[in-house]
C-alpha cells in the first residue's frame, strides 16, 4: 500500500508552483506515495496521477475565515491519516502539532520565507513587529515536533537558527523541458513573477520606454500576481499610454504554465530587485528559469544575482539608473555569447528534486 503524504497550505492554490508542479509531481512519480494537496481553490483543478486535491475558497483579507479554514484542514488531515504531513506556512504549525498527536504522522515544515525578517523591515509597523515575534515563537517551538525542515533558500540555514541540525535545502529551481523560443523582429521584454515596486516593475517599464527610442516596435509583457491596487492603477495607465505594454496580472496566482509560455516568447527579461537586508541572499526563482530556458535578462550589477546569473548564463549586469542601451542591444542580438553553459544543470529542478527522495526515504524508514 502506498504511503500517504499531505501537502497543506491556507492561502496558496492547489496548483501552486512549488507544492503541485514541483514537490507533488516529483513525489508522485516515484509511485511509492499517494499525495494529497490541501490549498486554495483554483479556476480549473489540475490532474496528475497519484495526486488528490482538497480545495477551499478563501481570500487573503478574510482573517476570520482563515482561522475557520485551519480547523477544517485539521479535520481533513485526520481523515486522510498521512504518514507524512508537509506544511508550507507558519499558519499551520499548531495544526501540524495537533495532527501529529492525533495521527502519529511525521511533520515537515517547508520554509519558503524568513517571516521575521520580512515583517521587521525598516517600514514595518508596531503591529507587524509584534506579529513577527509571535510567528518566530511558533517556529522556534516547532523544533519539538518537526522531523525536518525543507528550506527554499540556502541562506535560511544561517538566518534561521531553529532549523539547525535537521534541514535540507530544496531551492525553487526551473522545472520541465525547455520551451520552444519563437524568433521575431521586435524585442519582447518580460517582467514575470510577483508584481511590486520592491520587485522592480517600474524598472522594467523605464527600460522599455528607453528601448522604444531604439526599437519602436518593441513590446513589454507584465505577468504575475499583484497585491497593491496603487501599482495596478499605475500599470493600467502606462498600458493606455503605451499600446506595446501587455498586462496579464491578477490578485490570484497566475498558472505557472502561463509564466513559462511568456518566457518562451520573450527576448529579454528583467530582474529588478535592489539588494536589501531582506533579499540580498535570496535567489529569485525566475533567475533559475531565465537561465535554464536561455532567456537573457537584466539584473543589478555587483549583486550576488549578477554573479550567479553569469555563471549559469543569461545575466546582463546593469545599473538600472543609467542603462547603456546600445550595449544591452548588442548582447541580446548575440545571446549565444551569454550562455556558455549549454545545459545549466545547476538551475534545474530535476537535480534539486533528488534531495526530496533522500529526505522522505529517511523519514519513512524511521516510521
Amino acid at each position: 500500500m502506498k504511503k500517504k503524504i499531505v501537502i497543506a497550505s491556507v492561502l496558496k492554490p492547489i496548483d501552486d508552483v512549488r507544492a503541485f508542479w514541483k514537490l507533488s509531481q516529483s513525489i508522485a512519480k516515484t509511485n511509492k506515495y499517494e499525495v494529497n494537496i490541501i490549498g486554495n481553490d483554483t479556476k480549473k483543478e489540475p490532474y496528475f496521477e497519484n495526486v488528490n486535491f482538497h480545495a477551499q475558497r478563501i481570500l487573503r483579507t478574510q482573517w476570520i475565515k482563515r482561522w475557520i479554514v485551519r480547523q477544517k484542514i485539521l479535520f481533513k488531515i485526520i481523515s486522510i491519516k498521512p504518514s507524512i504531513l508537509i506544511i508550507t506556512t507558519h499558519e499551520l504549525i499548531i495544526i501540524a502539532f495537533l495532527s501529529k498527536l492525533m495521527t502519529g504522522c511525521k511533520v515537515i515544515y517547508d520554509v519558503q520565507e524568513n517571516h521575521y525578517l520580512n515583517l521587521t523591515n525598516i517600514n514595518s509597523t508596531p503591529f507587524k513587529r509584534i506579529y513577527a515575534w509571535i510567528v518566530r515563537a511558533k517556529e522556534v517551538a516547532s523544533q519539538l515536533f518537526i522531523s525536518t525542515y525543507w528550506l527554499a533558500e540556502r541562506c535560511y540555514r544561517d538566518q534561521l537558527h531553529f532549523v539547525k541540525g535537521k534541514n535540507t535545502v530544496i531551492e525553487n529551481k526551473a522545472f520541465q523541458s525547455k520551451p520552444s523560443t519563437g524568433m521575431s523582429k521586435e524585442i519582447a521584454v518580460l517582467f514575470s513573477g510577483t508584481i511590486s515596486e520592491y520587485g522592480g516593475v517600474s524598472k522594467a517599464i523605464n527600460f522599455y520606454k528607453k528601448l522604444l527610442e531604439l526599437k519602436p516596435d518593441s513590446t513589454l509583457k507584465i505577468i504575475g500576481q499583484i497585491h497593491d491596487s496603487t501599482i495596478e492603477k499605475m500599470l493600467i495607465k502606462e498600458a493606455e499610454i503605451f499600446p506595446g505594454i501587455e498586462l496579464y496580472i491578477s490578485y490570484e496566482p497566475i498558472p505557472h504554465p502561463e509564466i513559462l509560455k511568456a518566457i518562451s516568447q520573450a527576448t529579454i527579461g528583467v530582474i529588478g530587485y535592489k539588494p536589501s537586508k531582506v533579499n540580498k541572499e535570496k535567489i529569485p526563482t525566475k533567475l533559475y528559469e531565465y537561465s535554464r530556458y536561455r532567456l537573457p535578462y537584466l539584473v543589478e550589477k555587483d549583486s550576488q544575482w549578477s554573479k550567479l546569473g553569469s555563471e549559469l548564463g543569461g545575466a546582463i549586469p546593469v545599473d538600472f539608473d543609467s542603462i547603456n542601451l546600445e550595449n544591452v542591444y548588442e548582447k541580446i542580438k548575440n545571446p549565444k555569447k551569454l550562455f556558455t553553459n549549454e545545459y545549466p544543470l545547476e538551475a534545474t529542478w530535476e537535480e534539486e528534486s533528488v534531495k526530496i527522495f533522500t529526505s522522505l526515504d529517511k523519514l519513512t524508514s524511521d516510521h
